[in-house]
């Protein structure tokens, strides 16, 4: 018998990593090194965990982001590497998505050039919801700055959700897409509908996960109220960050 009990499945065993899971023996908390060493794991690596962690961001992510956190990692894809191969992911077929419905509109009216939105932006969301992870951390960080988790550990929680983020911009696209088949219009996919829909998924992602997170020693009514501060915080930082992106046009 060894001397160290596994962290993921509570075998004991002597060593730098379980011989039952594979788990490491070094695994800790989340801080700035833990990001240091990710960041070039990341583009160089790439792990066995990526399907399990995309099923789990959608079925549970809360629960998921905690197992994380506690150190049980085997299952799970990094979350650098998460969000940079969901975000090329979305963008590389969101860009097909686009091209698909400027040949809709042009194919159903000849002569009539498809309105584009010339926004950087507009075009690499993915990167404006990258850019926007530290900022987001902080404002979790800061509404649960007495709770266990430092303001590193919500960065990781940040990216996970930041990924999920660009899937909720790919459906908008696909569903502006089937608009044009039906209509044969294109009114710029309504920034306001976009903005609408965007942000309840974007809500909703972000109460579920932290709900989870820091529903111990809290009561539902006392969680549900600090979860909508959270919340407005964070929805008047992106349409903030919309605004000065120059989106709200």
């Amino acid at each position: 018998m060894g001397n160290t009990s596994c962290i993921n499945c509570n075998n004991l065993y002597s060593g730098n990593y379980c011989p039952n899971c594979g788990q490491s023996s070094h695994e800790g908390k989340i801080n700035a090194h833990y990001f240091l060493h990710d960041i070039p794991h990341s583009i160089f690596h790439i792990d066995k965990g990526f399907f399990y962690t995309l099923k789990s961001m959608f079925t549970r992510p809360g629960y998921m982001i905690e197992e994380y956190l506690q150190g049980k990692r085997v299952k799970h894809f990094r979350p650098f590497s998460y969000v940079v191969i969901m975000s090329a992911i979305c963008t590389f077929i969101i860009k097909g998505i686009e091209w698909a419905t400027a040949k809709v509109f042009i194919s159903n009216n000849p002569g009539v050039a498809a309105p584009i939105n010339d926004n950087f932006f507009a075009h690499y969301f993915s990167l404006f919801i990258f850019i926007m992870i530290p900022v987001a951390s902080l404002i979790t960080w800061l509404t649960f700055y007495k709770r266990k988790y430092n303001y590193w550990e919500h960065f990781l929680a940040n990216t996970y959700i930041a990924a999920q983020l660009n899937i909720i911009l790919l459906l908008i696209r696909l569903v502006g897409l089937v608009v044009v088949l039906f209509t044969h219009k294109i009114n710029n996919i309504d920034f306001t509908w976009f903005l609408i829909v965007f942000m309840m998924g974007f809500l909703f992602i972000y109460g579920s996960v932290f709900g989870v997170l820091m529903r111990a020693n809290n009561k539902i009514l006392k969680l549900t109220i600090i979860l909508s501060i959270m919340n407005s915080l964070l929805a008047m930082l992106y349409l903030g960050g919309f605004s000065l992106a120059g989106l709200l046009k």
